[in-house]
């Protein structure tokens, strides 16, 4: 039902809009040389390199938190949540939110990223030197989607956790970027030695974090599953208060 909800919402495809957006923003369009032939790889890559722009970077935690963050405050300005509590059990009620919040974000970067690589496919189609699927830069940009799919699961559980203990939906789009963006600047301009705390070194690892970056996949898993279970806490105490 829940689902149901998300993709009815108006909000979730505006996000999709906005990743992407943000997506053909940050494309290196310079890099492509006019009126030359391109490697099959060029869709790829150009999507790659995209999703690890400045401009994806800054969006990822607005289009993360928009779709799902608030739906426990619409709910209950709306007198909807009493109708659902009669409907379902509150522990039924708290693991479909957690689950579809976890979720929302991820499905808009996918969707988004989905839309970009077609569009990419489209316009260079006719200019590539061979119609394949390199198997290399396919898995680097799945290994790439996955660690930002893990980024907007957390900034969307952390959506949800500010707008249920702040009950304010400005705090709930608010803070998860403010966050995000305190991280990037706290490790540029002060603390350069602590990597492991820039965003941007997670959708774009510069730095050894181990055999096949194992660090930073444990990393990124822990804050995807801490922000649930962040999550779930609050929203059943807020429950179990009201």
């Amino acid at each position: 039902m829940d689902f149901n909800r998300l993709f009815h919402e108006k909000i979730f495809y505006l996000s999709i809009l906005l990743a992407l957006a943000s997506i053909l923003i940050g494309t290196a369009w310079s890099s492509i040389p006019p009126g030359t032939v391109l490697p099959s790889d060029i869709s790829f890559s150009l999507l790659e390199s995209a999703l690890q722009s400045k401009a994806a970077l800054f969006a990822l935690p607005v289009a993360a938190a928009l779709p799902f963050g608030d739906a426990y405050l619409k709910e209950r300005q709306w007198n909807y949540l009493r109708f659902l509590l009669i409907r379902q059990s509150r522990g039924t009620y708290c693991q479909s939110r957690i689950l579809v919040t976890a979720v929302s974000g991820p499905l808009v970067w996918f969707f988004a990223a989905c839309l970009a690589l077609l569009f990419f496919f489209l316009t260079f189609f006719t200019r590539k030197s061979v119609s394949t699927w390199p198997l290399d830069c396919l898995f680097s940009l799945l290994a790439m989607s996955a660690r930002l799919f893990l980024c907007a699961s957390f900034l969307s559980s952390l959506s949800a956790v500010c707008a249920v203990l702040g009950g304010s939906a400005y705090l709930a789009f608010g803070l998860p970027f403010l966050l995000w963006y305190s991280c990037i600047i706290l490790r540029e301009r002060y603390l350069e030695s602590l990597y492991y705390l820039d965003p941007s070194e997670w959708l774009s690892p510069q730095n050894d974090w181990g055999t096949v970056q194992a660090g930073l996949w444990i990393l990124l898993v822990s804050l995807a599953l801490l922000g649930a279970a962040a999550h779930r806490m609050v929203l059943e105490r807020k429950l179990t208060e009201s």
